[in-house]
């Protein structure tokens, strides 16, 4: 109890200073410049969006684009991919940079933990391939990518375990950075508390910002009277990604007035049915798969 009063503490001292600035960069729906956004956010368009996962990796070494890197954003572009999923972790020295896995281990030359590690100590190393073999990338900061994204793409960033927390230093970053339009934040449902905080303490938080991900009819009502997001995940039973309890929740959040996005689990026909129910965005590890189905259809 003690160490949530604090963390109110601090959030309350922090959003003060920059909930100003943030509300001049705040845009209705209609003004987007970010074209991707408008895109997405357009509520008479039945276009399917692909969020590819940590930019797409499928060929990554012929791309020379490894996972989560700089070099990836224009690549995945290029790809036809118009949300670039990605994954925000903090170092020890309080820098935010674009890692996916507890470790460093796999992704680069490096072993460790990213927040045990300063970000001179993370630049130095060398992002990896797939096949493990090394590449001449890095591993980026937050603020890297969204000046290389910046009204080009719109980033999908997983907040991962103990970011949240650290969410004012986060919005700081992108306004500073006049960002807003390019990135929208998922969220588990479980930290909803952090962002109330944060909102009803003056932070501003545009309708597009925060993704939750939800399970239920009732976060589904709670997210949309609390927050009034634009967007919203469904978790899917991996097992069984298109079970009658998924679709009549997807065909809820879409009637409550969500933009629903869900992971691309199962095949082409589990798709097909998820687009049905309402699925407009798909978190996906093969996203050249997706494409080639949804260009087959009058979805892309």
């Amino acid at each position: 109890m003690r160490k949530h009063i604090k963390l109110c503490l601090v959030w309350w001292c922090c959003i003060t200073v920059i909930a100003i600035g943030q509300m001049d960069r705040v845009t209705s729906s209609s003004e987007h410049a970010n074209p991707v956004l408008k895109d997405l956010l357009d509520p008479s368009s039945s276009i399917v969006f692909i969020a590819a996962h940590r930019g797409g990796y499928e060929n990554d070494k012929t791309d020379k684009a490894p996972e989560n890197s700089v070099v990836n954003i224009t690549n995945s572009q290029r790809k036809g991919y118009e949300l670039f999923e990605t994954d925000i972790q903090r170092t020890k020295d309080g820098h935010f940079v674009m890692a996916h896995d507890p470790t460093i281990n796999r992704e680069t030359s490096g072993v460790g933990k990213v927040s045990d590690m300063t970000l001179i100590e993370l630049k130095a190393l060398h992002k990896r391939y797939r096949d493990r073999s090394l590449s001449p990338e890095r591993i980026a900061t937050l603020e890297e990518f969204l000046e290389q994204g910046k009204g080009r793409t719109v980033f999908k960033a997983d907040m991962k375990p103990g970011v949240s927390k650290h969410f004012v230093d986060i919005m700081k970053l992108v306004t500073d950075h006049n960002a807003l339009e390019g990135i929208i934040f998922r969220v588990p449902y479980r930290d909803a508390e952090f962002y109330d905080i944060y909102r009803k303490q003056g932070g501003v938080i545009a309708k597009h910002t925060l993704m939750f991900q939800v399970t239920s009819k009732k976060q589904v009502d709670d997210i949309k009277t609390r927050f009034d997001s634009s967007t919203i995940e469904i978790k899917l039973n991996k097992a069984v990604p298109t079970n009658e309890q998924s679709l009549d929740l997807i065909r809820y959040a879409t009637d409550t007035g969500f933009i629903v996005e869900t992971h691309a689990e199962g095949g082409e026909e589990d798709w097909i049915k998820l687009i049905d129910a309402g699925v407009r965005i798909f978190h996906t590890k093969t996203p050249s798969k997706l494409k080639a189905l949804l260009q087959a259809s009058t979805n892309h």
